[in-house]
């Protein structure tokens, strides 16, 4: 049973601590229209479009989640010389992030990811195509010891680092190496949608369910998949030598696995019926290394993840948790313990 006092004393103690967040840095580009007709040269929906928007993303929205519940964010990574770059440094820096530690790269494309919505003008606009800029950042020598430098200087002034691989060049296994056997009891996090394991060594790591899969190269769906999770878990957190395990599962929750073999399942927080999944994983990473910078056990810290991540599916597009909402959900929670 978890304790109300308790959690919104950490939700307290998460205000002003320092992240670093060290990853891929991406463009979420929004077009919004309203249908028009369906195009007489294919069987196509044509919309007019009504407004373009770029939102944080990747690791830009880690960093977003973490300055909305309260933390401070310090980014090291890398955008191109472009539009969409240029982009993302205007957002942070309108949240009051210093982006000094932001390289600019002219030979660098920044991954974008651009999803097209339709509706009416007073309905729930539909996601109907996405599609995805993308380039792989191969990081030269001269690159890896500006990044390793900043690393160094900004890592003893920090509570906590976060590490968000989306798998476009930004975060190495070196690098990452350096961080860990520098980070001197402060908790290291790892969300990496494709190389999960390149990365050992971590404090813990918040896979999603397909990820988590892929990783230990055992199926996860039909009838087995309850009994196959545990072992999913167990060899994973094994195989980083991590303290903990976090795989989030969307309506059915989270489970935690942790070192000396403590599991435990976090049902899923509100509406089971999500508005959209965009993001969340950045969410529960925000939360989860916040609340464990501020003290936080680990099950407290998936506990508030949880609370976080169902908020944000509740929300359309890339978005954010705030502190009042995540205090408003830990007071109307009624499973919690007083």
């Amino acid at each position: 049973m978890f304790s109300r006092a308790r959690l919104l004393q950490l939700l307290d103690a998460v205000q002003g601590k320092l992240v670093l967040v060290y990853g891929d840095l991406v463009a979420d580009r929004f077009i919004h229209g309203v249908p028009k007709r369906i195009s007489r040269e294919a069987p196509v929906l044509i919309l007019r479009q009504e407004r373009e928007e770029i939102r944080l993303g990747g690791g830009g929205n880690a960093i977003h989640n973490i300055v909305t519940l309260g933390g401070v964010a310090i980014p090291i990574g890398a955008v191109g010389e472009d539009p969409e770059g240029a982009a993302l440094l205007s957002r942070l820096g309108e949240n009051g992030v210093d982006c000094s530690a932001i390289l600019r790269l002219a030979r660098y494309r920044t991954p974008t990811k651009t999803r097209v919505l339709g509706g009416m003008p007073h309905a729930a606009r539909q996601q109907i195509v996405r599609y995805d800029l993308e380039d792989e950042l191969v990081l030269n020598e001269e690159e890896k010891r500006e990044l390793a430098a900043i690393l160094r200087h900004q890592l003893p002034l920090v509570d906590a680092v976060v590490i968000s691989d989306y798998g476009y060049g930004t975060v190495t296994p070196g690098l990452v190496a350096n961080l860990t056997d520098a980070s001197h009891g402060r908790p290291v996090t790892l969300d990496s949608r494709r190389a999960l394991l390149d990365y050992p060594g971590v404090t813990a790591a918040t896979p999603n369910e397909e990820e988590a899969a892929a990783a230990a190269g055992i199926a996860l769906f039909g009838r087995d998949e309850e009994r196959r999770l545990p072992e999913v878990g167990r060899s994973l957190r094994e195989a980083l030598d991590a303290e903990a395990l976090l795989i989030t599962r969307g309506s059915r929750g989270m489970m935690l696995f942790e070192r000396g073999g403590s599991e435990l399942h976090v049902p899923v927080w509100g509406n089971d019926q999500v508005a959209d999944v965009t993001g969340a994983g950045d969410t529960v990473i925000a939360a989860f290394t916040l609340a464990l910078a501020a003290g936080a056990s680990f099950a407290e810290a998936a506990k508030l993840a949880n609370y976080a991540g169902g908020i944000v599916v509740m929300k359309m597009g890339t978005a954010t948790a705030s502190a009042p909402e995540l205090r408003e959900a830990i007071e109307r929670d009624p499973d919690l313990g007083e």
